[in-house]
């Protein structure tokens, strides 16, 4: 059964090296958008990824740490999520389920705000416990985990997910480690325009995918083999479903495939 709608969603703005996003991308500044998605099924509204969160764009000494002085990420005052659904008109109750791709802060900062108002959060067992592991640790701003988002957060209901899984009719969450070790991409598929992948940061770039080269950054050492593994992956199943294959943090692509009016069908 598909979903019966989507809407693209955009939380803020990072200022990255571009090594960060390809191997051997060099250390010029690129700019890579924070985006999610928005997808109606039958079952509810699932959103796909909680973008960056003011209070960790609020904390200057975390930023500095994790992207360094010059780089500070940005977005529109408020709270980014509820803004981006508000510029559709929709709130924090009109969710059914959350997901998160991985628990780095550009993803997981609508969590808390979730949390509040008793949606549930989907994530790879493997990812939460990892984020969980480096978070206590005390060093989550060199490998930019935000604590606040999720650690320190009463109330959170989480959806552990081991593997595929279908998140709701017409979505699905794709395992794609490398980047971190659970890291998860997603699937729609939609009535008329057919099936999309969401690489998450398994891919940030178009170049990711054109170049069949894996992310820039992997959390562990070991992961780069499982990382080329997920691109890999990505492209034969985007190949298999003859899905739009859209990577996590690309501006052209993303502008290109921006929502019509009254969302994607």
């Amino acid at each position: 059964m598909p979903a019966l709608r989507m809407y693209t969603l955009n939380f803020g703005v990072e200022y990255v090296p571009k090594s960060l996003s390809v191997p051997g991308g060099g250390e010029h500044t690129i700019t890579t958008p924070i985006y999610g998605a928005l997808v109606e099924t039958p079952d509810g509204m699932v959103l796909l990824d909680t973008g960056i969160g003011r209070r960790a764009l609020d904390d200057p000494e975390f930023l500095t740490a994790c992207y360094g002085a010059d780089r500070h990420p940005s977005a529109a005052a408020g709270e980014p999520l509820e803004v981006a659904l508000a510029e559709l008109g929709f709130t924090l109750a009109d969710i059914a389920l959350a997901a998160v791709s991985h628990l780095h802060l550009d993803h997981t900062g609508g969590i808390p705000l979730l949390a509040a108002a008793g949606v549930p959060v989907a994530i790879q067992r493997d990812e939460l416990e990892y984020g969980r592991a480096r978070a206590a640790a005390g060093t989550e701003g060199e490998i930019a985990f935000y604590r606040d988002d999720y650690l320190d957060v009463e109330d959170v209901t989480w959806v552990l997910l081991d593997g595929a899984t279908e998140l709701a009719p017409g979505v699905d969450a794709i395992p794609t480690p490398g980047h971190t070790p659970g890291h998860q991409s997603y699937g729609v598929h939609l009535p008329a325009t057919g099936n999309w992948i969401f690489t998450a940061d398994a891919a940030d770039l178009a170049e990711n995918l054109h170049e069949h080269k894996r992310c820039g950054s992997c959390a562990e050492d070991l992961e780069a083999p499982l990382a080329q593994e997920s691109v890999e992956h990505l492209i034969s199943l985007a190949e298999s479903r003859d899905a739009r294959l859209i990577p996590g943090h690309d501006p052209i692509v993303w502008k290109a495939i921006w929502h019509p009016e009254g969302g994607h069908r």
